[in-house]
């Protein structure tokens, strides 16, 4: 298993508009909450501390809705988005419990605006460093000559949450500081597992390094789906 540290992150100021309910950053009445969205953004950054422990197991699927993953853990699934798949990607990742503290902090002293606009802030640098991790797995997998599916997480339609668990005793959580309690959430709450399909001919491929709207599985039932907001992200490329 591999341990990966990001400190990279931008926090894109649209998206943390987003994530706080006003898509339209460019309205009058976003252009409101400017200084407060920067300042906290500007906080976020100093608070975030983001981690990932990750590795590549084997899977097959192994029945109508079942799939087995490292050989001897059945788990529950769509197995359609196996199909093809020799191997999965498994991950956990957080931020750290540095961000939601003080979030918890602001809310407690009253400070409603930057408790929230902090918070979501956090949501933004959990979704960046998902990102880093999808466009470094795409890249690891094509210089093997084969093909990544979907982002699925635990706790979607896919997988269900109780998957968490084998993904805990396959990963040392412990060592990114998270817990998984015996609801399958895990603390810190801006925390996530993450698995990926790994094949050379996939009945479901997806070779997108960017995290959009059009590229996830869980657009439909997205409470913040950028497709619902009529403005996807767009995707740039860098040499």
């Amino acid at each position: 298993m591999e341990y990966i540290k990001w400190d990279n992150l931008k926090l894109d100021t649209s998206e943390i508009y987003r994530r706080i309910g006003m898509p339209d950053a460019d309205s009058e009445r976003s252009r409101n909450f400017k200084s407060t969205i920067e300042e906290m953004r500007v906080k976020a950054l100093g608070l975030v501390d983001a981690r990932c422990i990750y590795g590549y197991v084997p899977v097959e699927v192994s029945g109508p809705g079942e799939i087995l993953i490292a050989n001897q853990y059945p788990v529950g699934a769509a197995a359609s988005f196996f199909e093809g798949a020799q191997e999965v990607l498994i991950a956990i990742q957080t931020i750290g419990s540095r961000l939601e503290e003080e979030s918890i902090r602001l809310f407690q002293d009253g400070e409603m605006l930057d408790g929230m606009v902090l918070d979501g802030c956090g949501t933004v640098a959990l979704d960046e460093a998902l990102e880093l991790l999808r466009g470094m797995v795409v890249k690891q997998v094509s210089d093997r000559g084969l093909q990544t599916g979907h982002n699925l997480c635990p706790g979607g339609y896919q997988i269900p949450l109780e998957a968490q668990k084998i993904l805990f005793t396959l990963l040392d959580g412990g060592e990114l500081g998270i817990s998984l309690g015996e609801t399958m959430l895990m603390s810190p709450i801006k925390s996530h597992t993450l698995v990926i399909p790994v094949g050379e001919k996939l009945s479901k491929p997806n070779l997108s390094c960017a995290i959009t709207c059009e590229m996830c599985v869980e657009q439909q039932n997205c409470a913040h789906s950028r497709l619902k907001f009529g403005k996807p992200k767009l995707v740039t490329t860098e040499d």
